[in-house]
């Protein structure tokens, strides 16, 4: 059967859906990739930003370093001590001299130690073929070094570079015509410490790039390999802040250094900086995935749980317009179609019962209302009751005959007078009691009557006159020839949604023939529809389901046992 049975739009409900679905993800994808494209940017700038902050503070705070240890330099140089020996070494005494050299150690050793990038302050005089040092005290003037210092002439922040070793160097008056040679060390693994702190980016290198010289250097960071060096030396060649080496590309960042002729050079790998980046652009396309899945996972459930449902339904009020009241909707899931798939059974079987009922009504109205008040005015039973009362009477049992005319006059009050359709369970119960006691006052000892109630009887309705009927039954057909010891017991059992009444004697039960049809379903209704059992049954069906009705069983003393079974559908006992 074609979909467009059902719907007679151009359109059924789950493409709606699905276009609905579509007009909300799309917009969202669309805003998700423009945030994560600014983010991109936002980062980037961010990273490159957080670089450029951290190279200006390590220019800034080394170039005050090394212009507070020059001018400590040039400070000291010109202390009278240090003069005193270079300038007129002979005219001081033995003591005087040695004094004058120590006092001037110890100045050269507060000053190594006021800076942790100085590796070692010395003078030397050539006045006293001396060098005196802040580590090694004083010494022989060592002719080489002192020669090297003179012909490497520094630049103009005071520093100069021989054999990978950097220094400050100071000569007064004058480096061509010294009277003395004031030197400092930097210490180049210090620097190179505090250079590899900066390396925190991934496939970088940090490097100092020194121009004091006629030959450029380069003071590396801590912990660099000889193909780290080569590759500072390389990247040093290049041109422009972006470059590409090795098929990757390369951003370098350079900050001149204000005193002396240096320059900081950061070089880092262009994908390890935008590492994040690319992070950012694979969760889009994880995303992307999800919002795909997703949407393949809300389609296959719209049409499970939504269109599959609705389309059945259709296909339910279809068979219901031809006239198959039999359907029949299950849903295992408890949500809204199960609670409409239930409502749905619920109006087909109460249809099928109206349409049963007015055909019946039609058919049997008059048998019906015949059959009905035979049912609340037994002619044999009052027959019986009034010659009871007669005999009490003549026996002038006048307490008996008080009694039996109280019962009668309950019993047939309630035949004639209670027209509702439902009574109280209660007054079902006391009716069938006062039943009980005209028929003990007939039978005398030959039956004894019980009655067992439990559970919720006050909050009960049922059908009145379905308790009495069997009591006759079971007087009538099982218990009439007992001529002592008989029992008829009468139990019920109430519970919030289900009512069992059962109806128990000692009798001589029914005929298996007829015992097995009823508890096989097989009989046929114009065969019963004269007895009280069918009568009752039918009743009880029609007003509560299938799972209602009677059901009949042969008990231990050979009797017959009646269950009058009654059972609530969900939300019926709130009804």
């Amino acid at each position: 059967m074609k979909l467009s049975t059902f719907f007679p739009f151009r359109y059924g409900i789950l493409l709606k859906l699905f276009t609905v679905f579509l007009i909300v993800l799309i917009p969202i994808y669309i805003i998700v990739s423009l945030m994560s494209k600014s983010g991109v940017n936002i980062i980037r700038e961010q990273i490159l930003m957080l670089m450029e902050q951290k190279s200006d503070y390590f220019v800034s705070a080394t170039d005050s370093e090394l212009e507070r240890i020059a001018k400590l330099q040039k400070d000291l140089s010109d202390d009278p001590d240090l003069q005193s020996l270079s300038i007129r070494p002979d005219t001081l005494r033995d003591y005087e001299r040695a004094k004058a050299i120590n006092d001037l150690q110890s100045k050269l050793h507060t000053l190594s130690e006021s800076s942790r990038y100085i590796k070692e302050a010395f003078v030397i005089i050539p006045s006293i073929e001396r060098r005196i040092s802040s580590l090694s005290g004083m010494k022989d003037i060592n002719q080489d070094e002192f020669d090297r210092f003179l012909t490497n002439k520094a630049s103009a922040s005071g520093l100069t570079s021989i054999d990978q070793r950097i220094f400050f160097v100071l000569g007064v008056p004058h480096i061509t015509k010294i009277n003395y040679l004031m030197v400092v060390e930097l210490s180049i693994s210090k620097l190179s410490v505090d250079l590899g702190s900066l390396n925190s980016t991934g496939n970088g290198t940090v490097f100092i790039w020194s121009n004091e010289m006629n030959k450029p250097s380069i003071i590396p960071a801590v912990g660099v390999t000889d193909e780290i060096m080569r590759f500072n030396l390389q990247s040093s060649e290049q041109e422009g802040t972006a470059f590409q080496m090795d098929d990757k590309n390369y951003l370098r960042f350079t900050k001149a250094f204000d005193f002396p002729d240096w320059s900081l050079v950061t070089v880092v790998e262009e994908d390890q900086i935008l590492l994040p980046v690319h992070s950012f652009k694979g969760w889009l396309m994880v995303l992307s995935v999800i919002s795909a899945v997703l949407f393949v996972i809300a389609s296959f459930l719209l049409y499970r749980f939504i269109h599959k449902p609705l389309l059945k339904m259709m296909r339910a009020f279809k068979k219901v317009e031809i006239g198959q009241f039999d359907t029949n909707l299950a849903h295992t899931n408890k949500d809204e179609f199960y609670y409409l798939f239930q409502q749905f059974n619920r109006m087909t079987s109460q249809l099928k019962i109206l349409i049963q009922q007015i055909y019946e009504q039609k058919i049997h109205s008059q048998r019906s209302e015949l059959k009905h008040l035979q049912s609340q005015v037994n002619p044999h039973f009052m027959y019986n009751s009034l010659y009871t009362v007669a005999v009490m009477a003549k026996e002038e049992d006048y307490e008996g005959v008080t009694s039996m005319s109280r019962h009668l006059g309950d019993y047939f009050k309630f035949v004639t007078q209670n027209k509702a359709d439902l009574i109280p369970l209660e007054k079902e119960v006391q009716h069938a009691k006062v039943y009980s006691s005209i028929q003990e006052v007939r039978f005398g000892s030959r039956i004894r009557f019980e009655f067992q109630e439990t559970g919720e009887i006050a909050m009960w309705e049922v059908p009145r006159l379905i308790i009495q009927p069997f009591l006759e039954n079971a007087i009538m057909h099982g218990l009439e020839d007992v001529r002592q010891g008989g029992r008829l017991c009468v139990r019920v059992n109430a519970s919030q949604m289900s009512l069992i009444i059962e109806i128990e004697d000692n009798g001589k039960g029914m005929p298996p023939d007829k015992l097995k049809k009823w508890q096989e379903a097989s009989i046929i209704p114009h065969e019963w529809e004269d007895h009280a059992l069918w009568n009752v049954h039918r009743r009880l069906r029609l007003r509560y389901g299938d799972r209602s009705g009677i059901k009949l069983q042969t008990n231990v003393d050979g009797g017959l046992t009646v269950a009058l079974l009654i059972y609530l559908e969900a939300g019926e006992k709130d009804e």
